[in-house]
């Protein structure tokens, strides 16, 4: 049983307005919770508020990265129908007591759970309280919405047949290049396993890392910025493999099928899991470019891997060729 507390982060880049955004946790010896939506929202259509999103963003540090992301979350039309819950990973931190400017409230647990065992702690608390949400979104927190029609363009996807996973366009604010579709088919067993034997390496991981960071890097200064995914003939709507794992978007469908966010890993391969989870329950993974997510990366994990993170890096690469494409 996690221990939960409630802490205020207060964010020094921020520009100074009035409280705006709170998310309420009442931890009682039932673990309640009650969370309230984002106030002060601009008036939304009618289709806007028949939906409703939850959107669990994880965190390990990364404050003002955070504050950056939660205030793009207030510029959307139609956040009404969003829920938030903020999950902090962060052991040990404190509150930054160098300024009063901006102060948002988060969910902070006992340990470092990694990036989906502390979305699946968040989401298990947000449903003993509530009902399943059209949309559920999961996600890092070194990112921004920059289309404040983001939630109204996703309420238009709801009804879709067979629809698991939204995939949107992530555009790397590193390398300019678009992540999504993060692979548009399914790998073959023996590129899978020549993954898992090279990242077992430290310094063919890195190399292989900063190899593909330069090479998109180089390609978006020649091309210049993207309208969609530089490389991509894919259309909207397109059937893809696996989409990009910092930021899912999940249908209601996804979860009423028996899909879960059960990934057994700490960090990276969530890409694979959850791709072959929705092949396995008959749905289908979409990408949908008209959903514009910036995505400021490395801010956690660094694009430069330590040996330790290197290493949870090559466990999950195993676990994934292992389990999903075992050799014959």
């Amino acid at each position: 049983m996690w221990r939960l507390w409630l802490w205020d982060c207060v964010h020094t880049n921020v520009p100074q307005k009035p409280a705006w955004f709170q998310i309420l946790f009442s931890v009682m010896s039932n673990s309640t919770t009650e969370i309230v939506p984002l106030r002060d929202s601009p008036p939304v259509n009618a289709a806007a508020l028949a939906q409703t999103v939850l959107l669990v963003c994880v965190k390990y540090g990364s404050d003002a990265e955070t504050a950056q992301y939660l205030e793009s979350l207030r510029q959307l039309q139609g956040q009404r129908s969003l829920q938030v819950l903020v999950v902090d990973n962060t052991v040990g931190a404190k509150p930054d007591e160098g300024s009063k400017d901006s102060d948002v409230t988060l969910l902070r647990t006992e340990e470092n759970l990694g990036y989906f065992g502390g979305a699946r702690t968040g989401l298990s608390l947000y449903l003993r309280e509530h009902p399943l949400p059209d949309w559920i979104i999961v996600s890092n927190v070194d990112l921004v919405i920059e289309d404040s029609q983001f939630l109204n363009k996703l309420s238009a996807l709801r009804g879709k047949p067979r629809l698991g996973v939204v995939a949107p366009s992530i555009r790397s604010a590193l390398t300019g290049k678009d992540q999504n579709p993060f692979m548009r088919r399914r790998p073959s067993a023996a590129r899978m396993h020549a993954y898992k034997w090279m990242f077992r390496s430290w310094l063919l991981l890195n190399t292989y890392e900063l190899a593909a960071a330069a090479f998109h890097k180089v390609r978006h200064s020649v091309q210049g910025r993207p309208r969609m995914s530089p490389d991509s003939t894919e259309k909207p709507d397109a059937t893809i493999y696996a989409p990009h794992g910092s930021f899912l978007i999940f249908s209601g469908e996804y979860f009423r099928a028996g899909g879960t966010l059960d990934f057994p890993c700490f960090l990276f391969g969530e890409e694979i899991y959850f791709a072959e989870t929705v092949r396995t329950l008959g749905l289908d993974v979409i990408y949908e470019p008209s959903l514009q997510v910036l995505h400021h990366e490395h801010k956690s994990t660094n694009l430069v891997k330590s040996r330790k993170l290197a290493r949870v890096f090559a466990s999950s690469a195993a676990y994934c060729a292992d389990t999903y494409f075992p050799l014959k």
